[in-house]
Order: C-alpha cells, then sequence, then structure tokens
C-alpha cells in the first residue's frame, strides 16, 4: 500500500476513535451490553427493609453564596422528607459575603453551619462535612441547585436495592432555551443524560453530577483536594462491588454558564479533576467493564484534542503525497474549526443554536487540551470562584 494511501488510512482511524468516543461508545452500550436483571425480591438496602426510609444527611460546601444559600435551604427543608431523618451540613469556604450569617439565621435545627478557614476548596469542606454526617446516605449538591420535589425520596430509594452504592440525579438548565446555551452545553448536557441512562440500566454508570447524588455513609471516605467526590466516588464504589445508578425522579435545576469564556474555565477545572482522580485511584485497580466505562466516556473525551491533532498532521502528509483521502480528513478535522467563529454572530434563532455547535465542539476540546494537561501535570485546582451568570436569577 502507497505511503500516503498508509497516512490516510491512519488519520480516518484516528478520527473514528474520537468518534467513538462521543457517539460510538454510548451506541455500542445500548445495543450490545445486556440490561442488569431486576434486584432481588423483597431485597432491602437502607433502613429497615424495601420502602423504608434511611437517615440522609444532605453536604453543602459554600463559597460567597450569599445571593444563592438562603434559597437553597429553603428548596431543601421544603422536601417531602420526614424531619427526624434529615439533616443539612454546610460550610462556608471563608465566605466573607454574608454567607455564614444567612445559614446561622435559618431557625431549623436540621440546618448546621461549618466555618473552613482559610479557603481550603470545596472537597476539603466535603471531607469535613462527611466526618459531621450522621446519615446512612450522604447526599451532595451545590448552593446554586434547585430539587424538584421528590428528589431526596427517589436518591433514597435506589438504595433499597443492595447493589448500589452511588444513585445519581439528572440535571436540566433553567435556562437551557437561551441561544447561549440551547445550541451547546444544553445540547451536549442532554446528549450525556441519555448516555448515563444507558449506562445506568447496564451496570456501567461511573460518574456522577455534584450537583445532586449520593452515597452510602460505609463507602464514604475522605479525598484529596484536588480530586472531585462526583469523579471519586463511583469509582470507588464500583471498586468495591457497588453499581451507581441514575434514580428515577431524582431531578434538579441549574443555570448554565451564560458565557464562552465561563464555560470554558468550568470544563477545564473539571477535566483537570477528572485527570488527577484517575491518576490518585489507579485505573488497574478499576473492574474490566469500568475501566473500559470510564476511559470510553471520560478519559478518551479528553484525549480528542490529541487525536485530532495527530489526525491533522498524518492526513496532511497523505495529502502532500498526493492521497485524495488525506485531504479529506484534514478537511474533517479543519471544518469544525472553520465554522465555529459563526457561532459568534447574531443570527436567526434556529441558525445560532446550528452556528453555536461547531463553536462548542471547539471550546470544548481546547479545555479538554487544557485541563488534560493541567491535571497531569498536577496542577488540578481546589478551589475557584463560581461563574458569575449561573448566580444570576432567571
Amino acid at each position: 500500500m502507497p505511503a500516503g494511501s498508509l497516512l490516510a488510512l491512519l488519520a480516518f482511524a484516528l478520527l473514528g476513535l474520537a468518534a467513538y468516543a462521543y457517539l460510538g461508545y454510548p451506541l455500542v452500550a445500548r445495543l450490545l451490553v445486556p440490561r442488569l436483571p431486576p434486584p432481588p425480591a423483597g431485597a432491602g438496602g437502607t433502613g429497615d427493609g424495601p420502602g423504608a426510609l434511611p437517615a440522609v444527611s444532605v453536604l453543602v460546601a459554600a463559597r460567597n453564596e450569599a445571593p444563592a444559600i438562603g434559597a437553597r435551604l429553603a428548596n431543601l427543608l421544603s422536601q417531602d422528607y420526614p424531619s427526624d431523618k434529615l439533616e443539612i451540613l454546610v460550610a462556608s469556604d471563608a465566605s466573607d459575603d454574608g454567607t455564614d450569617a444567612i445559614v446561622a439565621a435559618a431557625g431549623d435545627p436540621r440546618v448546621r453551619l461549618w466555618r473552613q478557614e482559610p479557603r481550603a476548596g470545596k472537597t476539603a469542606a466535603i471531607n469535613q462535612l462527611g466526618r459531621m454526617a450522621t446519615g446512612e446516605i450522604l447526599v451532595q449538591t451545590d448552593a446554586d441547585v434547585t430539587f424538584a420535589p421528590g428528589a431526596l425520596r427517589a436518591l433514597a430509594a435506589a438504595f433499597d436495592d443492595p447493589r448500589v452504592g452511588v444513585a445519581d440525579g439528572t440535571v436540566r438548565f433553567s435556562n437551557a432555551e437561551s441561544p447561549e446555551v440551547a445550541g451547546g452545553e444544553g445540547l451536549y448536557w442532554r446528549f450525556e443524560n441519555w448516555t448515563k441512562e444507558v449506562e445506568s440500566g447496564r451496570g456501567l454508570l461511573c460518574v456522577a453530577n455534584g450537583g445532586i447524588y449520593a452515597l452510602r455513609r460505609a463507602l464514604w471516605r475522605p479525598l484529596p483536594v484536588t480530586v472531585a467526590g462526583d469523579a471519586a466516588e463511583p469509582l470507588l464504589a464500583a471498586r468495591e462491588g457497588y453499581l451507581t445508578v441514575v434514580a428515577p425522579g431524582a431531578r434538579a435545576q441549574v443555570r448554565a454558564a451564560a458565557t464562552l469564556a465561563e464555560e470554558f474555565q468550568r470544563k477545564v477545572r473539571i477535566i483537570a479533576q477528572q485527570v488527577a482522580c484517575a491518576r490518585w485511584i489507579g485505573l488497574s485497580t478499576l473492574p474490566l467493564r469500568t475501566l473500559w466505562a470510564y476511559a470510553s466516556h471520560k478519559l478518551l473525551r479528553y484525549a480528542v484534542p490529541v487525536l485530532a491533532g495527530l489526525a491533522l498532521a498524518t492526513g496532511a502528509g497523505a495529502a502532500a503525497l498526493g492521497s485524495r483521502a488525506g485531504l479529506a480528513a484534514v478537511v474533517a478535522v479543519l471544518l469544525p474549526v472553520a465554522a465555529a467563529p459563526l457561532g459568534l454572530l447574531r443570527r436567526p434563532r434556529v441558525l445560532a443554536r446550528l452556528f453555536r455547535v461547531p463553536l462548542y465542539l471547539v471550546m470544548i476540546n481546547a479545555a479538554a487540551a487544557a485541563g488534560l494537561a493541567r491535571g497531569l501535570s498536577g496542577r488540578a485546582a481546589a478551589s475557584w470562584e463560581a461563574p458569575a451568570s449561573t448566580r444570576r436569577a432567571p
């Protein structure tokens, strides 16, 4: 086979691997992996048996959340959950905007405040709250999240299945129809939720959403401050033989970042923490099916900019040797990059969504490259500031 054809074949193999990370993996899981059998009849994993409500501790780490924390506490206290089985623990990460005073004024014995000083980040705060918690189930959430009615009961009910170690909720964006969100993060997150539903039903899910998820207290452990709980705890549960599932009815809303700059910084932080988690946990310690799912769902996505760069280089080499297939590979890599600036233009609503897809694709892969470099170099951040646009009223 001519050298140009070999290079072109390699370029398309690299592009195919990138496509697998986003589309191929969930389709393979959906079509080829059998669904889990139902739990054993009468099995009870918490409390006094099936349907019994376990004691729940809700853990909230807050850093300068005065605009949001009052509504967050009201939302949690309004959940239909027995008062004697619910506690809400809030860690203020050296807040200086009145967050502490708002929490202290909640006027409900179920709410407890702990102040972290000096500032050390979310994971350090959750480490302390986990030590303080008395519940059989630990629910983790953020200050800007709103639980739908019944969300706590839905999370707790998932643990009636003794195989379940982590129960994940479903997050939707309150500003999902905004043109700045709909064609980018909103579309991506709808696809992400579908992928997680596929994985959940097949025992493959090994990620959670930090806005709404729950963990068996017996599985909890303090984590390194640069490793996020929603990244590590499903993997730790899998290592102990437990499942992570999407809990039906455990729904929440949050406001998506409305600017690309904010979303870029958020993605870089999350990806760096995922990479730090992979380095810390030791991928060789994971069950093989968990390793496959985690590498496909997360790690391979972070490698897409590397795969695209290699495909561009090999495609260009093939094109230089006269291969039309090599030229096609170069176009496939560069076309989204060329179309991305059109997503910045003001256009009719439908076109705005359409052109924001390549813009978001370029942004998320730039964030993946930056987050991968930061995580591999040991520079994952322990603390950060919340995106300003996510704290605005809808």
